[in-house]
């Protein structure tokens, strides 16, 4: 992993990336300046690590730029992907709260730029206004929710819901932005087949539906959504 910057090194730009976090948004002023001033940015290449399963809790992380993944590989090596972050979506905090080990995998996607807010600065953060636990508890009760979402998605909806609402998701940022979501999504139908448990025809069958219908646009890469209401429709359970 490349040299860390301390966060006196942060740009107006990322700043801003920082402000759209609608959880951060949501933080009392005290609470943000704590942040602001214990932060570190971290650059990593693509495929490099940012922490194992297994490993114990450095602390809590924001995407500035690029894309971490989240997954774990099989005992018999197959591997998966259960999610993917993009800006401002912050991650870690799951054990955080419960001091255990670290659930999956996390790896940038892309060359990507993090924040780091150390274990150490965030653990003393809380430790000065303890009622900073609940804005932490958002946090993490937001991807609860999400996840026990999903989970009811994968046993009771049909395949085209549940990509739509993936992509939904996506350009959402899973909720985790405070602007208008962006016109694209940065993934491939071999990424959207692992985190739907679908076979890549599948995906690719469903996505060359939609783009017939001139909901999406598919690139290399990348899914452009033309039609974000028509998008949502297709995610909608059917009748």
């Amino acid at each position: 992993m490349n040299e860390v910057v301390r966060s006196a090194a942060i740009t107006s730009e990322q700043l801003a990336v920082l402000r759209g976090s609608e959880w951060f948004g949501a933080l009392e002023p005290a609470f943000q300046e704590a942040v602001l001033a214990s932060l570190r940015v971290k650059q990593l290449g693509a495929g490099e690590t940012v922490f194992h399963r297994g490993d114990a809790s450095d602390g809590i992380y924001c995407v500035l730029s690029g894309a971490v993944c989240f997954g774990a590989i099989a005992p018999s090596g197959r591997g998966s992907i259960v999610a993917l972050a993009e800006a401002p979506q912050w991650f870690g905090e799951v054990a955080l709260f419960d001091g255990g080990a670290r659930t999956h995998d996390a790896w940038a996607d892309v060359a990507s730029t993090l924040l780091h807010l150390p274990l150490r600065h965030l653990t003393k953060i809380l430790t000065d206004d303890p009622p900073r636990w609940q804005q932490m508890g958002r946090l993490l009760v937001r991807k609860l929710r999400i996840a026990l979402s999903l989970l009811e998605d994968m046993a009771l909806e049909p395949p085209r819901v549940r990509l739509a609402r993936c992509l939904i998701h996506l350009l959402e940022g899973y909720g985790a932005r405070k602007a208008a979501p962006s016109c694209s999504v940065r993934v491939s139908q071999e990424r959207l087949g692992m985190m739907l448990s679908l076979s890549r025809q599948t995906v690719n069958e469903l996505l060359r539906h939609m783009e017939q219908k001139a909901i999406i646009q598919c690139q290399r890469g990348w899914v452009r959504v033309l039609d974000v209401g028509r998008l949502r429709k297709v995610g909608q359970p059917p009748a």
